[in-house]
């Protein structure tokens, strides 16, 4: 009864939820707490439950996507902070609370000479959300270096341990955005990374920058400083002074395609487009990956597109930006634009990325 009423007191009602989020759009949250410990995530879980109340956990806001009316039910903000380091030769385990932020623990990493976790710097969030959407970047994944998550389940109202199998990752998802979505909240996450180890150094743009700046054996902490660079010309590193940063990311996923739709779309493309230029790149069980942000771009919604307050970015297609005073609305308006456009081009299905809560199904 006492840990219930210690969370109550720490409820807010009517708290603005578009500053804690990259966005920076949508409506406030009726009832909002930290939660700081398992415990008040138990409480949160139990309070909205005895009061038939929907529950949203927040993490750093990054890839989310809140309604112009706001959640009706709690937001429970994933606060969990602490990192752990244990080195045993090359192999390095860290174990972070969900509620770090993720970049400062890459920084540390990189600062380090661990490896594994070059590629994925820049990214805005916290630890809790990494293993939610397999979060990868130029070439890199969080399934290659997670050994377990902790969470609480809320089928069962207890604390448990998942290891990287029971995951079930997959491109950009993972068993906790498909069918155990909502379940489970994570509360910290163990990677193994390489100390001393080779940086990964896979991806064509990375090994380009690289090149061109004559840095044929790139360090750890070169590969990060490129990467950070590479996001910097796409405004895809938060930054306050660049307008075109205030967005989610990248708001599609890369689809990924069959051999024979492949073909068809290239035949597709000649009709406006040189296809030569047409990024493509192998996928697992034989499918190809394409650039969603080639198809945004040829299907006619080119960088720096405005509709409303609401726009992409001048420096990359795939970023839905808030120009000043945008709304939930406009932003699914123009995300439905250019999927119809993309598909009414190349039959190219494109599939957000970002989180939408609060909207009507």
């Amino acid at each position: 009864m006492l840990l219930q009423q210690q969370f109550e007191e720490s409820l807010r009602e009517n708290v603005p939820l578009a500053p804690m989020t990259t966005l920076g759009i949508g409506g406030p949250a009726c009832y909002y707490a930290e939660a700081e410990t398992t415990t008040a995530i138990s409480e949160g879980v139990r309070w909205a439950h005895s009061r038939s109340l929907p529950l949203f956990v927040l993490g750093g806001g990054s890839n989310l996507v809140v309604a112009d009316g706001g959640l009706p039910g709690l937001v429970l903000r994933l606060s969990i902070r602490g990192i752990e380091t244990r080195v045993d030769g090359d192999d390095v385990s860290v174990t972070a609370g969900a509620g770090e932020e993720w970049d400062p623990l890459v920084a540390r990493c990189v600062g380090e000479e661990w490896a594994g976790f070059e590629c994925l710097s820049g990214i805005p969030g916290r630890v809790g959300a990494t293993p939610i959407q397999n979060v990868g970047a130029y070439g890199q994944e969080i399934s290659e270096t997670l050994v377990a998550v902790k969470a609480f389940d809320r089928a069962t109202d207890v604390l448990v341990d998942l290891t990287a199998t029971e995951c079930e990752f997959g491109y950009r998802s993972s068993r906790f955005k498909t069918r155990d979505r909502g379940r489970f909240i994570i509360t910290g996450v163990t990677y193994r990374l390489r100390a001393g180890g080779e940086p990964s150094v896979r991806y064509a743009d990375l090994q380009r920058y690289l090149a061109d700046r004559g840095t044929p054996r790139a360090s750890i902490a070169d590969v990060r400083e490129a990467v950070l660079a590479i996001r910097h010309l796409k405004a895809m590193v938060i930054d306050a002074r660049d307008p075109d940063s205030c967005s989610v990311g990248s708001f599609f996923v890369n689809p990924t395609v069959t051999q024979d739709e492949y073909k068809e779309i290239k035949r597709l493309a000649t009709r406006s487009s040189d296809v030569r230029d047409l990024p493509a790149f192998p996928a697992s069980d034989g499918l190809i990956k394409l650039s969603a942000a080639w198809l945004i771009e040829r299907a006619g919604v080119k960088r720096g597109y405005i509709h409303g307050n609401v726009g992409t970015s001048t420096k990359h297609a795939l970023a839905i930006i808030n120009r000043g005073g945008g709304t939930a609305g406009e932003v699914v308006e123009l995300k439905n634009l250019i999927q119809k456009r993309v598909l009414e081009e190349f039959g190219v299905a494109l599939t957000p990325e970002p989180v939408f809560v609060g909207f009507d199904e």
